[in-house]
């Protein structure tokens, strides 16, 4: 399809004809990204495989629906002889039931494409970014986000497999997000499913309201690991592998105030979900 097809009022928009301080911009200058819009929707997505990306986001053409146990919603399409994947934003927790699908004056697609680019030109082991959609209404945003799909198990189905090697995985795991706080990046739902086991290198995703800082302090690193824990915890997998994870991660105590409030934290959260 022509982007340009009057009778889809698609419109592409290269960098050089983008004004100055447009939110995009950085994302566009560094990465060869370009804009699509229809009626009341943009597309921002890579020029490489661009008419993929975009009928995937704006039309949902070939897209197929994955089976996943998060609150974000999964759509497989070919994308350049492999896949990509969409996932919808969607709100988790009691909310859901109210807002379902919007957000309030914030741009959540745009902004997680920007620090998972960010990230992925760092060098970080992720899922290349391919590009995001989004659709204002008012003071209400909604929109996805699509990546190159990677082969690969999330941790947790990795671990209930049985699969040898598991220590020196969880190893590489926890140097894998020493190397994320290293860049001075915050994960806010870092948890087994958000940890990918490839044959070769583990992955992170699911960067939704992460967060970028010149450095990471020490309580913050410990927040996302203990928050991680947590999760181990509730999956009922065993305490040793978060302790072979933190090996490789190379952290000494986590700090006891810390440790005991999120202990404190988990068995309340327990007791009245009724796993205790």
């Amino acid at each position: 399809m022509n982007p340009a097809n009057e009778e889809e009022r698609l419109k592409a928009v290269r960098l050089e004809e983008k004004k100055p301080g447009s939110p995009w911009r950085s994302i566009l200058d560094k990465r060869g990204f370009v804009r699509y819009l229809k009626g009341g929707r943009t597309a921002l997505v890579l020029e490489d495989g661009a008419e993929e990306i975009r009928a995937a986001l704006l039309e949902g053409a070939g897209c197929v629906p994955v089976e996943t146990e998060g609150r974000g919603r999964l759509m497989r399409f070919r994308y350049q002889g492999g896949h990509g994947l969409v996932r919808k934003y969607w709100r988790g927790g009691a909310v859901r039931h109210l807002f379902k699908d919007r957000y309030l004056l914030e741009n959540r697609p745009l902004r997680e494409l920007r620090l998972h680019c960010y990230i992925y030109d760092k060098g970080l082991s992720v899922p290349k970014p391919l590009g995001v959609c989004w659709e204002r209404s008012g003071i209400w945003f909604r929109g996805a986000i699509a990546t190159v799909e990677v082969d690969a198990a999330n941790l947790l189905a990795y671990l209930r497999s049985g699969a040898s090697g598991a220590e020196e995985t969880l190893r590489n795991c926890g140097a894998l997000i020493r190397r994320m706080h290293d860049l001075g990046v915050f994960h806010a739902d870092l948890q087994v499913r958000n940890i990918l086991v490839g044959a070769e290198r583990p992955f992170l995703i699911d960067f939704d309201r992460a967060r970028v800082s010149g450095s990471l302090g020490s309580w913050s690193r410990a927040r996302n690991l203990l928050r991680l824990r947590r999760s181990f915890q509730k999956c009922g997998l065993p305490e040793l592998y978060f302790r072979q994870l933190c090996d490789g991660y190379g952290t000494g105590e986590l700090p006891h105030l810390l440790d005991w409030l999120y202990s404190a934290k988990g068995s309340i959260s327990d007791m009245f979900a009724g796993r205790r």
